[in-house]
């Protein structure tokens, strides 16, 4: 149905912010990277300090090694007491920093030691925490062996993680100019971090292209058919109740929303080991034990796919609607402002949100929902029958869903909101408890932006009944009459 409403008023979108160019002095890097190591929480490191301080060591590195070695020792020594340590007992900048100190393991640093732990097979982000681990891992074995790249190429254009085309093939000319070898790992993570659907993205191909080196190839091809995320197919799965008994989770067997994504070729045959995974099939429900808090930088490793990752992230996001358990919505807001399609998945994931049993578990959806809504992204019909789904499901309750509604419309969203609650209210009415509410907000939303058009006709058969005066009739009236009143 086609509804005339006034525009929402909503607060503005938080930009994407250019990366500053990496430290250009010795003390001006290791002031940097000591206060990233000596300062922040991992799970609050951002991706601008993230990549200044490994693109500055790198080129550090370069310049002089001795030195660097040297000032990193006097600054950051004491951080590593033993005599060596494995690279995967370290945090990811602790791994460069601690390489050229000799402090690190060597066959710890070496591409076949990047493995999963037991158990985490299908864990979807400790698979992207492995291909950080890939890339810090090739930058300190490079520090450690005396031969490292003038600067990284994978370093971002935006905070968000993501990379201009024509950018890197700036850098791949200046590359081939001084005869450098792109490490593996970091150039797999450039690629990952492209933007293809830059309108310049075709001409960035094309001058890759005339390159006339194996990199400028991948990249064109990248930038074409081979840079397309794997399709994704919506089901839904009961997951196994054992395994989650086994964690005091029973509520999560119940049915849910999963995806199950395709294949990506190129990824499995192209990119180092420990980025294949994510080429690989997915069955949609992989259990997955990163109960902590993440950070942005796992999530800077596909800044292109919010998609996918929100694919990934939908069992964690359902587990908050499902259980007492807090789930991973609070990663909702960071993925919609991330680049790629907005589709089925994050979608998804918005809508499982939306029904977390807490208010701090819908509180991230609700924000993620206003985000795309000022970005013009949001395909509020989609998140509508998504939600009228896992409303059939049981996964997203009524009052839950009202009360997100009402905070989105709060924050200016009436009209969007009013189009998703059009296409949930078929699916409550007309006796699912808790429909009362979701009338209710969506009546004060068609009040306030103006909304007028047919009235559905779940709705009007609620309003026309003659002999009640419950909350459920009341609202729908004043739904009705909202539509079509002047």
């Amino acid at each position: 149905m086609i509804w005339t409403t006034a525009q929402d008023t909503l607060p503005p979108v938080p930009p994407a912010r250019r990366l500053d160019a990496a430290p250009s002095g010795l003390a001006e890097t290791v002031e940097l990277t000591a206060d990233h190591l000596e300062h922040l929480e991992p799970r609050v490191h951002t991706v601008a300090v993230f990549e200044r301080v490994l693109d500055g060591l790198v080129r550090q590195a370069h310049r002089d090694r001795h030195a660097l070695a040297l000032a990193l020792s006097t600054a950051l020594g004491h951080r590593y007491p033993e005599e060596e340590t494995d690279a995967d007992r370290l945090t990811p900048v602790d791994v460069v920093v601690a390489s050229p100190l000799w402090r690190v393991t060597g066959y710890s640093l070496k591409p076949e030691y990047v493995r999963r732990q037991r158990g985490h097979e299908e864990c979807a982000q400790g698979g992207l925490e492995l291909v950080i681990a890939a890339r810090v891992r090739e930058i300190g074995y490079a520090l450690r062996s005396g031969a490292p790249q003038p600067f990284l190429l994978a370093t971002p254009t935006w905070d968000t993680g993501a990379l201009e085309a024509a950018e890197l093939v700036e850098r791949l000319v200046e590359y081939r100019r001084l005869g450098a070898r792109p490490g593996p790992a970091d150039f797999g993570q450039a690629l990952l971090r492209v933007r293809r659907d830059d309108p310049a993205a075709p001409a960035a191909a094309e001058a890759a292209a005339r390159l006339g080196t194996a990199e400028g190839d991948r990249l064109a091809a990248w930038l074409g058919a081979d840079g397309e995320p794997g399709t994704g197919r919506r089901r839904v799965v009961i997951p196994d109740p054992q395994a989650h008994r086994a964690w005091s989770r029973a509520g999560a067997a119940m049915p849910q929303v999963a995806f199950a994504s395709g294949e990506r070729p190129a990824l499995r045959r192209e990119f180092p080991d420990a980025f294949q995974w994510l080429g690989r099939p997915h069955e949609g429900f992989t259990r997955c034990y990163h109960w902590h808090a993440g950070h942005a930088v796992r999530a800077a490793v596909l800044p292109e796919d919010r998609d996918v990752q929100a694919r990934w992230l939908l069992p964690g996001v359902t587990l908050a609607a499902t259980t007492g358990d807090q789930g991973d919505s609070w990663m909702l807001p960071h993925l919609a402002l991330l680049g790629g399609p907005a589709g089925p998945g994050l979608h998804s994931a918005i809508a499982a949100g939306l029904g977390g049993r807490q208010p701090a578990s819908r509180r991230p959806a609700v924000e993620a929902l206003v985000v795309l809504a000022g970005r013009g992204e949001l395909d509020a019909p989609l998140l509508g029958r998504e939600l009228a789904s896992m409303a059939a499901l049981g996964t997203v309750k009524p009052n839950r869903l009202a009360d997100a509604a009402r905070s989105a419309a709060a924050a200016g969203a009436y009209a969007t909101v009013w189009a998703v609650l059009a296409e949930v209210l078929p699916a409550l009415l007309p006796s699912v408890r808790g429909a009362g509410e979701v009338l209710a907000v969506a009546a004060d939303c068609v009040e306030r932006c103006g909304a007028t058009g047919p009235v559905p006709a779940e709705v009007a058969a609620v309003a026309a009944r003659t002999r009640s005066s419950s909350r459920l009739v009341t609202e729908a009236r004043r739904l009705a009459a909202a539509l079509t009143g002047p």
